[in-house]
């Protein structure tokens, strides 16, 4: 047993070892946060979270629509069917979102950086690379969430400013603007809220762009 037990436990300490040399950078610096990307261009940036549902209505609409997307998913969410968030859009840069879509504001910088690792971990494994972004579920944050990201090996945590919910858009400091990031989530709403995007982008001239290609 004794033997069992020391055994069950150098494996752990491998697989931890693994989670955290996931990435090849680790950053002294803590991530940088955004809400918005500062450009002239008038472009926004789309992003979708979780990966609970994958309704093929939205999948239609989105191939239609061309659009570059950026997803922040959780691992178990994704389970096997990775090839479809891949597929989904023109571009789908993945990121991540925690290993168990839990708070991370006000928990131990140990905590947080074992679900940011954890989570980054078990996507390289699903989908072969990630974008190296990462964003807080609910939103929420602190020093700590920043300094457990750069320790993972993420340069960029993501919030947003504008929000889609079903039909209902939500912005906080006025209309949509260039730049702005937008979050809308893997649900069964998620085609009725991209035609709703569609409308008013159209409405305000705004193009989504990759956001990867705007990050430094």
């Amino acid at each position: 047993m004794r033997r069992i037990a020391v055994l069950l436990a150098f494996i752990l300490c491998i697989q931890l070892t693994i989670v955290e040399s996931t990435r090849a950078e680790v950053y002294k610096d803590p991530a940088t946060l955004l809400y918005r990307i500062e450009t002239k261009d008038p472009v926004v940036f789309i992003t979708i979270d979780d990966g609970k549902d994958r309704p093929a209505n939205a999948e239609a609409v989105l191939n239609r629509l061309n659009w570059p997307i950026t997803s922040f998913l959780v691992p178990k969410l994704v389970g096997a069917h990775a090839q479809w968030f891949s597929n989904f859009g023109r571009v789908n840069d993945i990121g991540s979102h925690t290993t168990r879509h839990i708070a991370l504001k006000g928990l131990s910088y140990e905590k947080q950086k074992e679900q940011i690792c954890s989570g980054e971990g078990r996507l390289l494994g699903k989908f072969g690379k990630t974008v190296g972004y990462f964003r807080p579920p609910f939103g929420l944050w602190d020093q700590n969430t920043l300094k457990a990201a750069a320790a993972c090996g993420i340069s960029h945590v993501f919030l947003w400013r504008v929000s889609l919910n079903g039909r209902t858009i939500t912005t906080w400091g006025g209309n949509i603007r260039a730049g702005d990031i937008i979050i809308i989530h893997y649900v069964g709403s998620l085609a009725q809220s991209l035609r709703r995007l569609e409308r008013e982008l159209k409405r305000l001239n705004l193009t989504p762009a990759r956001l990867s290609d705007y990050v430094k």
